[in-house]
């Protein structure tokens, strides 16, 4: 039962959590006079697609993490890079490819780190 739990809020800070962490990490980093290109960036996507992308990203890697599929989380940044890279290579702002790539690690980082605990308290 303790396992269960420990599982379901893994998930939860996981995903949810993360996103929380990005947000605050980024506010952290970015200056203000970074933001104008980020903005411009973040308005070519979807309303929302920046948020559910990292909210799969993370429950995907939390997914393979916890079932032992390590090298998936390959996987998961290979098919962000490829999806990402025409945006980043035509980038009139370097900005740009640096916030993709932040971003990204940060997310990796949270969920792989989450991950980690889970399986520790779970044995």
């Amino acid at each position: 039962m303790l396992g269960t739990i420990a599982l379901i809020v893994g998930y939860v800070v996981a995903v949810f959590g993360g996103a929380v962490f990005v947000e605050w990490s980024l506010g952290r980093i970015l200056a203000d006079e970074d933001m104008e290109a980020i903005e411009e960036f973040r308005r070519r996507g979807l309303v929302e697609g920046e948020k559910f992308i990292g909210w799969l990203e993370r429950f995907l890697v939390t997914t393979f993490v916890l079932a032992g599929g390590h090298t998936a989380v390959g996987l998961v940044l290979t098919a962000k890079i490829v999806v990402r890279y025409p945006e980043i290579r035509d980038a009139r702002n370097h900005k740009v490819a640096e916030y993709v790539l932040i971003e990204t690690m940060l997310s990796l980082t949270w969920a792989l780190v989450v991950s980690v605990l889970v399986l520790n308290l779970t044995g």
